[in-house]
């Protein structure tokens, strides 16, 4: 794996105003997960999950649902896991409801958790709004528990979206050293109509919105689906790390050697949907990577 030459310290570069949007979401979930080993079986156990209020559930541009409920399922075997008693106050809710599925402390690193919310109009219809994923794998769930809000997704606003990306993040607090590793991207959409292009991948440190560090990756020739496995390491005091977010952009080169932004994401605590959910899960998981895919949104 590469690593960047340098560790910038936050306080070592100047700020340019530039502030960056946010994904579609319908609302935040609070949920707790716990695994209970057996004290019979070795390597087996149960999972337990609790899901206790939602904030701003659907709350969205079109629609109004006087009434929701979650559905948890294990994917990818799309096992249902529990449907919560419907609420009728959808915009402030306490559910209160705890559900538990038995599995092997092995499975916990193939499995995740997907949470999805449902809205009733007014004749019934149970509409699909929102959704969370969480990979189980990335919870350290067999050493403590995991306590999230977790950013609902709106599955019903088309997102413009030109590949994915897979990154890893870590925070070590004793070193106050963020790493991100830039692993690998698919199905990438180059700018244009162009057959082909050359891709590398920038990451910039934001503080409030605000551009403070950039590094950026090697140059993949003529690959729509590249592997960089690089790392870009920033120097970051905890005090601040809060106040922080990543703008990940991939880029393809061009003949005047500025690059042209073919997507971004954005991830940190002014994020949203997925963005925000690895944040929180590199914040709970302090000192292991923890990597997720992200779409990727036009430029």
């Amino acid at each position: 794996m590469n690593r960047s030459a340098s560790a910038d310290s936050l306080c070592s570069v100047s700020s340019i105003a530039n502030n960056f949007g946010h994904d579609f979401t319908v609302g935040q979930l609070e949920i707790t997960l716990e695994y209970q080993s057996s004290k019979q079986t070795l390597g087996s156990g149960l999972l337990h999950i609790s899901l206790h209020q939602g904030k701003d559930l659907m709350e969205m541009e079109e629609g109004d649902y006087p009434g929701c409920f979650i559905r948890v399922t294990l994917v990818p075997e799309e096992i249902n896991v529990g449907v919560t008693k419907i609420q009728t106050n959808a915009f402030t809710v306490m559910f209160d409801e705890r559900f538990s599925v038995p599995m092997d402390t092995v499975a916990l690193n193939g499995n995740s958790l997907r949470f999805s919310a449902f809205g009733i109009d007014g004749e019934e219809r149970n509409i699909s709004a929102g959704v969370a994923e969480l990979k189980l794998s990335d919870l350290d769930l067999s050493v403590r528990p995991f306590n999230a809000w977790l950013y609902l997704q709106d599955v019903n606003k088309t997102v413009d979206t030109v590949g994915e990306i897979l990154l890893s993040l870590s925070y070590l607090p004793t070193a106050e050293r963020l790493t991100v590793v830039v692993a690998k991207a698919k199905n990438l959409l180059w700018t244009n109509g162009k057959t082909t292009a050359d891709p590398f991948v920038k990451v910039y440190l934001l503080h409030y919105g605000k551009k403070i560090s950039k590094k950026k990756t090697s140059t993949k020739r003529d690959d729509t689906n590249p592997i960089f496995n690089e790392a870009m390491i920033f120097t970051v005091p905890s005090l601040v790390l809060q106040d922080l977010s990543l703008r990940v952009t991939v880029a393809e080169v061009t003949d005047d050697g500025r690059g042209e932004n073919v997507g971004h994401v954005i991830i940190g605590p002014e994020a949203s949907g997925i963005g925000i959910t690895h944040w929180n899960q590199m914040l709970a998981t302090l000192r292991k990577p923890v990597s997720m895919w992200h779409p990727l949104r036009r430029t």
